[in-house]
């Protein structure tokens, strides 16, 4: 089948017979196929480096140079499939085409309908075995270069493959990896029995998991997600599983701090605000609550302004947030207001949060109740 926009494969007809020559061009066309020719050997292997054919019709018996010779020269520069078209039936000539790198013998008078059907069947392998180079050259270059790890696992637990991501992840070499049962390197080491069976009954296509592993004797522990799926058989292939392995260590220490961070957050006594990079809050804790006496609704995309209690001027302010702009940060004494209007002191801690770009998002008070 063409792609579209495809041109038709290319035929070279060598024949130093015209008649011949003319014939199988005139009816190779009619189906559809591109045409050119040679006379003889020689000027076959000067056909074929100038247009580079999909598939050659080789006579056998021509002057200058005969099929036999021109084929075995072919072979030397391509694997391009040639097809002997020749009067001679006798086995040694049969021996000698093949032994020359011929792909099929095809004896004169030339039976129209199995020639189609020797170029169509030829010409699809051909176009069949160049998608599969082409896809498992893309699937190589992925499995080599994919920044997260790939295993290719038998039905029986063992490690057909690894990538060297997967490699550097647990600290070992391929060597060391090679038909090791690769579930023992993550823990807990049990295979979920409900998805394994449900990968094998084709109910589950896919299934996540989280296990931790070591990098090497004594380090610390690391976690990855294990994506896992199963490559069913097919003619060439007995059946595997493939592992996609991330490592997500850092994404649980990150948890594991923010959890701390929201822990903080709700049972500190201090109070902490909040706000957006404009500078309107966006989240307060329940200390913040209870000592100022106002609501969630109260303050909510509201800018802190509103606690100000008048005794500092301007240029306190301007200073104030010229060091956090310049700094990152700004500490010091801060009298505020409460709800019903009496004044306190505090003293406050205010930071500037940035993202990975270095863009103010955020920004962070905490204050502590200055008595007596």
């Amino acid at each position: 089948m063409l792609i579209e926009n495809q041109q038709p494969p290319l035929i070279l007809i060598v024949d130093d017979d015209i008649f011949v020559r003319g014939m199988l061009e005139k009816l190779i066309k009619k189906q559809g196929y591109r045409v050119t020719t040679a006379i003889n050997g020689a000027n076959a292997l000067e056909e074929f480096q100038r247009c580079h054919p999909n598939l050659i019709l080789m006579d056998a018996v021509m002057p200058v140079m005969d099929g036999f010779k021109a084929c075995a020269e072919l072979n030397k520069l391509s694997s391009v499939p040639i097809i002997m078209v020749t009067s001679l039936d006798d086995e040694q000539s049969v021996n000698k085409a093949f032994e020359a790198g011929a792909v099929e013998y095809i004896t004169k008078p030339i039976h129209w309908a199995v020639l189609h059907h020797r170029l169509a069947v030829i010409l699809e392998t051909r176009s069949t075995q160049a998608a599969l180079r082409k896809s498992e050259a893309r699937f190589l270059g992925i499995f080599e270069q994919a920044a997260i790890g790939i295993a290719l696992v038998n039905m029986d637990g063992q490690l057909i493959d690894s990538n060297p991501a997967t490699q550097k992840m647990l600290g070992l070499d391929e060597v060391n990896l090679q038909g090791k049962l690769f579930n023992q390197f993550f823990h807990p080491i049990d295979l979920t029995k409900k998805f394994y069976q449900e990968l094998l009954d084709g109910t589950r296509h896919y299934y996540q998991i989280e296990k931790y592993f070591f990098r090497k004797k004594n380090a610390p522990i690391s976690w990855a997600r294990l994506t896992i799926s199963l490559v069913r058989k097919t003619n060439s292939t007995l059946p595997f599983f493939v592992y996609m392995i991330e490592d997500i260590t850092q994404h649980k220490r990150d948890q594991t701090s923010l959890r701390i961070a929201v822990k903080v957050f709700e049972t500190t006594t201090n109070s902490v605000i909040i706000t957006n990079a404009e500078g309107n809050i966006i989240d307060i804790n329940q200390a913040f609550l209870l000592t100022t006496g106002y609501s969630y609704e109260e303050v909510f995309n509201k800018n802190p302004r509103f606690l100000k209690s008048g005794r500092h001027d301007q240029a306190f302010y301007k200073t104030m947030w010229k060091t956090v702009l310049e700094t990152g940060y700004w500490n010091g004494e801060i009298h505020n207001r409460y709800k019903n209007g009496e004044i306190y002191s505090a003293w406050m801690s205010l930071n500037m949060v940035q993202d990975e770009d270095n863009k103010t998002n955020h920004y962070v008070a905490i204050y502590s109740e200055l008595k007596g």
